[in-house]
């Protein structure tokens, strides 16, 4: 008899990254600005030797290592901190998804949670940061399958869209998003991909906005990390690579069945 599969937490991606366009449009665009030019400081490493049982995880993760693999803020940056942006938005409420007609481009956001049709993660987990109110936004997921094909599958499916989706327009109330999809080369290290997401926002508070969303998906046996980094300007390949190596490094920490260090804060009540 299959498992059931344990309910999800929250929206799928592609919400969290509307709720992050909302706020950044509404922000001071300097704060999430950067090039490619590697300026912004290196996410913060960390030297401890990570614990538990060597012994190598079997099937898919439970929730507690799904959690275990997340980043953590002693990842980031100086000045990232954990937030919600499933329910905090500068006009105050809710925002609805970001939406795009293109069903398959709209895999390319979906493969970082797990959120494929017929292939969808047994358990999963997230998490979220910001640096300011304003933005820059960084989402870290974790998506854990009943077998290593379907995570090879997912990476599969990921670097596909990411080749076969030059262009691809999001709504989000009175905001449209033409992108431009490019390749990522982020020596995130092991079995992954990174895909480059640039467009100019057209109405609402976002009129004339340049934004920038990298995407990195990285496979460690039969789970996969994926990362969310939305900023406006140019984009921050430095910080994208920086914290994809940490992902990287954190799931396959687990896969071995160890717990890596710094430790996940214990999950907040809503």
């Amino acid at each position: 008899m299959p498992r059931p599969r344990p309910s999800r937490r929250r929206a799928p991606l592609v919400g969290v990254l509307s709720a992050a366009l909302l706020l950044s449009v509404a922000g001071c665009g300097g704060d999430g600005e950067s090039d490619s030019s590697g300026e912004s400081p290196s996410p913060s490493k960390s030297d401890a030797t990570p614990t538990g049982s060597p012994s190598k995880a079997q099937g898919p993760l439970s929730e507690q290592q799904a959690r275990a693999a997340l980043v953590v803020e002693q990842n980031l940056p100086a000045g990232w901190k954990s937030a919600d942006l499933d329910d905090t938005t500068a006009a105050g409420d809710a925002p609805d998804d970001l939406s795009t007609k293109d069903r398959n481009c709209k895999k390319l956001m979906d493969t970082l949670g797990g959120d494929l049709d017929k292939h969808e993660a047994r358990t999963d987990a997230s998490r979220d940061y910001s640096k300011k109110a304003s933005g820059p936004y960084l989402s870290s997921e974790i998506a854990s399958y009943d077998a290593t094909r379907d995570a090879k599958r997912a990476l599969s499916t990921f670097k596909s869209v990411r080749d076969s989706c030059k262009k691809v327009t999001t709504r989000n109330n009175a905001t449209t998003v033409e992108w431009k999809v490019s390749e990522l080369k982020t020596k995130a290290g092991g079995d992954s991909a990174g895909a480059r997401l640039r467009g100019t926002a057209k109405g609402g508070s976002a009129d004339g906005k340049q934004l920038t969303l990298d995407l990195v998906l990285t496979r460690a046996e039969g789970s996969t990390t994926g990362l969310a980094l939305l900023t406006t300007g140019k984009g921050d390949t430095t910080m994208t690579t920086g914290v994809a190596k940490e992902a990287a490094k954190r799931l396959k920490t687990v896969a071995k069945g160890r717990t890596p260090t710094p430790t996940v804060p214990p999950e907040q009540d809503d």
